[in-house]
C-alpha cells in the first residue's frame, strides 16, 4: 500500500481535519476542519478548487449534493447547511439544539439525516432542510448515521453504546444493539445492506448481519480509537482509520486484515475513492492521504 500527500495545511496551520468525502466521479474530496473552515480539492492535481467559510465551530461531516453542485456539511455551531459551490455566500441553514456530530444522506439524495450531541437525530429533506421528524433516538452524542435498505431504514450510533435500526415507515426502532462493549465512535455499512460496521474506543471493530443482527464478529488490530470506516464499492473490503497512527485494509469475507499504512498522526476521516483502488484519509496534521490499494 503506497501513500501520497494530496493536500496539506500551510502557512504553519495545524487544524486537525475533522470529515472528509469524495463526489461520485473521484474527480474532487471535500472535507472540513477544527476551525470551521471546508475546503474542496482536486484529487488528481492537489490544488484547491473551493474554500467555504461561514459555520462558527469545528466542521464534523460534509457531503457533496448534486454532481458536486452544492456541499452539506454539519458543525459544532448546532446547525446543518447546504452551500451552493459556485456562490458560497448564499446557503439553507437547519438549526439543532446542541452540537451536530453525524450527517447521512439517501442514494438518491432525497433527503438527509442529522445528530446531535443531545442524542437528536433530525430527518429532514435536501431540497429545503426542513425537519421532517426529529427523533430523540439516544440519551448522547450521536457519533454515527447511515441509511440502509435504499432509505426505508437509518442506522444511529451514539456514545451511550447502543446502536438503532429505524424504520422511516413508523419511526420505530426495528432493531435494538444494546450496549455494545466500547463507546461507538464510527459506523459504515455495504451497498447492499447486508453488513454494518462498527469502529470502536477500545481500537475494536465490529461487523454485524444487518439481516442476523446477533451474528457480530470482531476485527482486531487497532491499538487506539477507530475514528473512521469506509467499505468498497464491492461490498468486501472495509479501510479502517484510527488514532493509533494506522490506516488498515479488511476483508469483509474472511475478517482477515489485508494490509496496512502509517502515518505521523491519528486518523479522523476515511473514504474509498468510488472509481479506483484508492482509499484518502484526512489527519490531526491537517493532511489528505491517498492510499493506493
Amino acid at each position: 500500500m503506497e501513500k501520497t500527500t494530496l493536500f496539506r495545511q500551510e502557512n504553519g496551520m495545524l487544524s486537525p481535519l475533522t470529515c472528509l468525502s469524495i463526489d461520485s466521479k473521484g474527480r474532487y474530496v471535500v472535507f472540513g476542519n477544527a476551525d470551521s473552515v471546508i475546503t474542496i480539492v482536486d484529487t488528481r492535481s492537489g490544488k484547491i478548487k473551493n474554500t467555504i467559510t461561514g459555520h462558527e465551530g469545528a466542521i464534523s461531516a460534509t457531503f457533496f449534493i448534486g454532481d458536486r453542485n452544492k456541499v452539506l456539511s454539519c458543525s459544532w455551531d448546532n446547525s446543518t447547511r447546504l452551500w451552493d459551490n459556485k456562490n458560497t455566500e448564499e446557503f439553507i441553514i437547519l438549526k439543532h439544539g446542541s452540537e451536530v456530530k453525524a450527517l447521512t444522506v439517501t442514494p438518491d439524495q432525497g433527503k438527509g439525516a442529522a445528530g446531535s450531541r443531545d442524542g437528536e437525530v433530525k430527518v429532514f429533506s435536501l431540497s429545503t432542510l426542513k425537519s421532517m421528524r426529529n427523533l430523540q433516538a439516544h440519551g448522547t452524542d450521536i457519533t454515527g448515521l447511515a441509511f440502509i435498505k435504499e432509505g426505508t431504514k437509518l442506522v444511529t450510533a451514539s456514545l451511550d453504546g447502543e446502536c438503532k435500526i429505524w424504520d422511516l415507515s413508523s419511526y420505530e426502532v426495528d432493531v435494538l444493539l444494546n450496549r455494545i462493549p466500547g463507546n461507538i465512535r464510527a459506523i459504515a455499512t455495504n451497498y447492499d445492506s447486508s453488513k454494518l460496521v462498527l469502529g470502536l474506543r477500545s481500537g475494536k471493530i465490529l461487523s454485524i448481519d444487518i439481516d442476523n443482527p446477533t451474528k457480530i464478529d470482531e476485527l482486531v488490530g487497532h491499538s487506539d480509537v477507530v475514528g473512521a470506516l469506509s467499505i468498497d464499492s464491492t461490498g468486501e473490503r472495509l479501510a479502517s482509520g484510527s488514532w493509533d497512527r494506522t490506516l488498515r485494509i479488511w476483508s469483509l469475507n474472511t475478517l482477515k486484515e489485508i494490509s496496512t499504512g502509517s502515518l505521523l498522526t491519528g486518523i479522523n476521516a476515511v473514504q474509498w475513492d468510488p472509481k479506483n483502488e484508492i482509499v484518502f484519509s484526512a489527519d490531526f496534521a491537517g493532511t489528505v492521504t491517498s492510499w493506493s490499494i
